[in-house]
Order: C-alpha cells, then structure tokens, then sequence
C-alpha cells in the first residue's frame, strides 16, 4: 500500500488531491492528511486515512508526518498557502516575500529533503494575469518560487497544479482585505482595481472585481470560474501526466505545459 500525503486536507485542493488519488488507486492508497489551525477540534478529514494536526514550518509537525508514513510517499499534495494579499505585486516587500514563502513555499521544500517523496505536487495560478498583478501581494512572489521549483532538478520528480478563479479560504481572504482597503480609494494604487470601486459600495466593488477577473479568464484562457469537479479533473490528469509538468485549469477547459510563468516578464 502506497502512502499519499496532503498538506491543507481541508482545503478546496487538498480535497480535490484526495479524491483523484482515491479515484485513481482506489484502496491501495494510503492517504495521511494535515490540517492546521488557531485551536485543534480534533476533526477527522474526509477522506484521508489519517488526520494530522499541526504546523507544517515546524519540524516537528514535519517529523509526526514522516513517522505516519514511514517517511516514504508516493506523492506530496502541497495544498497550502499564507501571505499578504489585497495590493499589486509590484508593492511587495522583501520582508512580505519571506513571511509569505515561510508558510507558502520554505516548508515544502524541507519536506522533500526529510523525507522519500515520488513526486512533489505544488498549487499555483495566473498571476500575471492584469487582476492578479493588481491584488496578489506577496502571494505573487510566493506562486513564482513554487513554478520555478517545478522545474527545477530535485530529489523527488515536480509538478504543479495552475488553476484560475474558484472559490477558496484565500479568495475570500482576498476580497475581505480588498473590502477593507477599499474604504479608502487611496489605498487602491493600482488604476484597475480602484476603477472596480469607485463611486459604489465595498461589496459591489468586490462583485466588479471578481467579474473582472472572469471576464479576463474567458478571454485568456476559454472559460471561467473554476469549480471543485474542474479542480478533481485536474488532479487525475495530473496523475496521468510525466512530471515535471503544469496542469492548467481555467473553468472546464485543462491544458498542459512545460514553462514557468516569470514576473519579471509583466512587472
């Protein structure tokens, strides 16, 4: 029996890794999920043989996880992110860069090297995309780190998951902050994104965005939002493909491709 782990099994992701992998392996995966949060209630998550509480920066939360799998797994689902978000990512500091990456990027690679991983499974989107210029902060720096690490040689084989607008714990962190900083139109540097809000309340400032940010996936890409069914697709073609690979995902329509999305080409 082949162990599975997933970072962020609560998550929109982390559910949709577990039931491709269980779909595709059926009972000859072993599936151990983490879950991490202020309080642990002690919740069983759906789906995974094994529930983990804890914090993945910390080593030893990491150690807890590799003794559940005898430190050996075929694959690792990195499903979880944590960074400053709400203004362009031309804004970010280096400082917000390393919080970000300290929970978004740094414990993934510290998983690889601790432990015998097949293939390591990062979750990126289109961040180069004009809406995502505007409002992904620090997240934007983050998600570059995560790409370029695709393709980099490592000690387990690299993949990621690159997917548009679906309805996740961070988009709605997104459009709580964007709320917030919309109180006050100078906060919204970017031309945009302040366009969304002006001369309307915060919440239909919101609905304008995330409209945007539809509309200029359909245009781009063929198709927009993205829906949990679209995300599980994803995963199995993910499963099927020869790593290192990006999986896009943009509503129904999931594509392949071989090349990192780079800032320094849009900023």
């Amino acid at each position: 029996m082949a162990n599975y782990l997933v970072i962020g099994g609560t998550g929109v992701m982390g559910k949709a890794a577990m039931e491709a992998v269980r779909e595709t392996y059926g009972k000859d995966a072993h599936i151990i999920a983490n879950w991490y949060a202020k309080e642990d209630t002690g919740i069983e998550i759906e789906g995974a043989d094994q529930t983990v509480f804890g914090d993945v920066t910390d080593p030893k939360c990491r150690e807890q996880l590799k003794q559940a799998g005898g430190g050996e797994f075929e694959y690792l689902f990195y499903a979880t992110a944590l960074g400053a978000v709400g203004f362009a990512i031309k804004e970010t500091t280096p400082e917000q860069i390393k919080d970000s990456n300290r929970v978004s990027f740094d414990p993934m690679v510290a998983l690889e090297q601790e432990m015998d991983i097949g293939t390591v499974v990062s979750y990126s989107t289109f961040y180069t995309t004009r809406h995502q210029l505007g409002s992904y902060g620090a997240m934007g720096y983050s998600k570059e780190a995560l790409e370029k690490y695709t393709v980099e040689p490592g000690k387990s084989k690299h993949a990621c998951i690159r997917a548009g607008l679906f309805e996740s714990q961070s988009s709605r962190g997104i459009k709580l902050l964007l709320r917030k900083t919309a109180k006050d139109l100078n906060n919204l540097r970017d031309p945009l994104i302040r366009s969304y809000f002006e001369g309307v309340s915060t919440k239909d400032g919101v609905d304008n965005y995330l409209n945007g940010i539809i509309q200029e996936e359909k245009e781009l890409f063929g198709d927009s939002p993205t829906r949990e069914a679209n995300l599980k697709q994803a995963h199995l073609e993910l499963l099927k493909a020869t790593p290192p690979v990006f999986v896009n995902v943009c509503g129904a329509k999931i594509w392949l491709t071989h090349e990192p999305l780079l800032l320094k080409d849009h900023i």
